[in-house]
């Protein structure tokens, strides 16, 4: 009778003890649930819209780079400043000194500096505030009428040799007193004027020690050291110095 009794109680005991149990685990999944729930809700809170609105923002975040991102981009640029400073890749070696005017394509931008194509060689590296996408151009018949203002004695024979390879322009004129080369052109020197080489074209015609004079037309650029008149397709520099000017007629 005592172990029967004791068998009454010990099964008394397990019914508590399960109904307890069961008990705690509908609590326990109950707050599973709220939790699940509240995290869900927050999760739909924070999540970005599909919007147009947000693509836009989105976008312009995204150009707002950091100093030293890249800025891919292709056009052309000018030289502002006359000897402008050219730049290997590590931007501290000079290659090269540009003149006012001279045109390059821009291959990119990074962190204030524009890399420029100098020839089909060589790259180099200009600062960006020396350099301009825009130029007020003349038409050629002005600029050539300015440049026979200011060398009055050049044959307009010369303009045929602007652009021409050189072997073409040298059978014509021979061989020249003197070749000097830097990292980008090659110069030809002959008697009263040098021809400027790139790439094995005639880019330019230079005519030193000329007298100072003034073209009766607005100038694109005017610097104490240097003026710039850009046509069409030839541009005209003048560089004076010491009581006399340099006068370099340039196809672009």
């Amino acid at each position: 009778m005592n172990g029967g009794r004791l068998s009454r109680a010990t099964t008394r005991k397990r019914k508590r003890v399960f109904r307890i149990t069961t008990a705690l685990a509908l609590v326990l999944a109950l707050v599973g649930i709220i939790a699940f729930a509240a995290l869900i809700d927050k999760k739909q809170d924070s999540a970005l819209p599909e919007s147009d609105e947000i693509a836009t923002e989105m976008v312009d975040s995204e150009s707002e780079q950091p100093a030293d991102a890249e800025t891919e981009s292709t056009d052309t640029i000018y030289i502002e400043q006359p000897y402008t400073k050219v730049y290997a890749d590590d931007r501290v070696t000079v290659v090269y000194e540009a003149d006012l005017g001279d045109r390059f394509e821009r291959l990119e931008t990074v962190s204030g500096f524009v890399k420029v194509q100098l020839n089909e060689r060589l790259t180099g590296w200009v600062i960006e505030e020396s350099v301009t996408t825009e130029a007020t151009a003349l038409s050629d018949d002005e600029v050539i009428a300015a440049w026979q203002q200011v060398v009055p004695n050049a044959s307009e024979s010369i303009l045929d040799w602007i652009g021409k390879d050189l072997e073409t322009v040298r059978a014509e004129l021979g061989s020249p007193a003197a070749v000097q080369r830097d990292q980008v052109n090659e110069y030809h020197f002959y008697n009263g004027f040098f021809l400027m080489v790139r790439d094995q074209k005639v880019r330019a015609v230079d005519w030193d020690k000329q007298a100072i004079a003034t073209p009766d037309v607005q100038p694109t650029r005017e610097q104490a050291t240097g003026i710039w008149f850009e046509g069409e397709t030839v541009q005209l520099k003048l560089f004076p110095y010491s009581g006399v000017m340099r006068v370099r007629l340039e196809q672009k």
